[in-house]
């Protein structure tokens, strides 16, 4: 039997390239090199044919209408489910509630969660501020005590930070899985054995860890996660909450009306309604069909490479890209640039330019490069390192349709602009 690094060695990644139709693009010329998956990620054929399949062969409304196209959708949305459940090893499909993004996921867990009058929420200062503000409005709504545990200068936390933080007045605990910044992936399985030891639930933003990593919900035993399905192949618009079944039953409805009921009588002057258990009972209205039926392609899609060869491939390209990086005086890089501890993409700024959008302006008009610039939607970690959210800082990121020649172009444009501006 193949070994593990044997089946990841045998994988063509060029091959790979292949599927996705966006690179085959030629602008001025010349190839696209795209490092900008952490925002969004390119779509494979895989995923592009088997939401066109819906919409050319059944384009009609899931769980509703009984007559063949009502049936294939329905079918082909539970089959969704059903995928997306097996990706994150979800011990029941009804655990996986459809949403529009992450940030949509932890804003249902932010406002819905039952916490106790007088009870704390934890968050991090390396936060998306989807993964903070949410439950910083709820805090605030019901007068909850918040606290945030500040990361270090590399993006990494000390444990003894959350041992400290974490009491009996916890409740529930908001943390990225992996920086969108830093890159840098927490010890998940030990914070959250330190929340559950004192009745806290854990809310992981997986939204840049799952696209790049194995994730298994039980195994991290987490009680909620929060995806965006963009990140990971599949079409806008689409999101998973994941949910310990439990946590999802106990927690109040946010949205309320179709699909959502089991019954809704009329007696005495007065509606009264009865409603689903989940999923049914967060996803009210028609759904995003095609973005389901997207999302359990590009989970397959993921699934039939394997997250360990992704995950090792791209830190096979990251680790190039730091090395070269790293020699040069005029680049300062953001948080850990050890491989071990993050995914596979480098946010830095360098000294020469006056801004991180100059700097994506130059590599994108002159190369064709596509990285991104700003603050990423992490302010306080920006502000945290002394760095002006307006000047931001510049990211590029890796996914398993780059090879090493979008890394050497990478370089040479940034060289370029270096040598050009120095």
């Amino acid at each position: 039997m193949a070994t593990c690094k044997g089946l990841i060695d045998m994988i063509d990644w060029n091959r790979v390239r292949d599927d996705f139709p966006a690179l085959k693009r030629k602008i001025n010329g010349r190839p696209v090199v795209y490092l900008d998956s952490a925002c969004m990620a390119l779509k494979p054929r895989q995923v592009i044919n088997a939401m066109n399949e819906y919409y050319e062969l059944y384009p009609a409304c899931g769980g509703r209408s009984i007559h063949k196209f009502g049936e294939e959708a329905s079918n082909a949305y539970s089959k969704a489910r059903e995928k997306f459940a097996r990706f994150l090893n979800a011990s029941r499909p009804e655990e996986c509630i459809w949403t529009r993004n992450a940030t949509e996921s932890l804003n249902i867990v932010a406002s819905s969660v039952k916490i106790p009058a007088g009870s704390k929420i934890i968050t991090t200062s390396l936060e998306h501020h989807s993964g903070s503000l949410p439950f910083v409005e709820r805090a605030k709504r019901d007068g909850l005590k918040i606290e945030v545990i500040k990361a270090q200068s590399d993006g990494t936390f000390d444990i003894e930070d959350w041992k400290n933080a974490v009491d009996n007045t916890t409740r529930l605990v908001s943390v990225v899985h992996s920086s969108n910044v830093t890159g840098t992936v927490v010890p998940m399985k030990e914070i959250v054995e330190i929340a559950h030891d004192h009745g806290a639930l854990v809310m992981s933003d997986d939204a840049q860890y799952a696209p790049h990593h194995p994730l298994d919900v039980q195994d991290f035993d987490v009680d909620f996660s929060a995806i965006s399905v963009h990140k990971m192949c599949g079409p806008s618009g689409m999101g998973v909450l994941y949910g310990k079944f439990e946590h999802l039953e106990s927690m109040n409805m946010c949205l309320y009306g179709g699909d959502t009921v089991s019954d809704v009588r009329f007696e005495n002057g007065k509606i009264l309604p009865e409603y689903l258990p989940p999923p049914e009972k967060f996803e009210a209205g028609l759904q995003n069909y095609a973005g389901a039926i997207g999302a359990g392609a590009a989970a397959d899609y993921l699934q039939s490479l394997g997250m360990h060869a992704i995950e090792t491939h791209e830190r096979t390209l990251l680790n190039v890209a730091l090395k070269r990086l790293l020699e040069n005086d005029h680049v300062k890089i953001l948080g850990t640039t050890d491989i071990n501890i993050k995914t596979g993409l480098v946010t830095f700024t360098v000294d020469t330019v006056p801004s991180a959008h100059d700097v994506a302006t130059f590599l994108n008009d002159e190369f064709n490069v596509m990285v991104r610039s700003g603050w990423h939607c992490v302010g306080p970690f920006h502000y945290q390192m002394g760095i002006d959210p307006k000047k931001g800082t510049v990211r590029a990121s890796f996914y398993l349709y780059n090879n090493m020649d979008d890394v050497q172009v990478f370089l040479t444009a940034l060289e370029t602009l270096i040598g050009a501006s120095s």
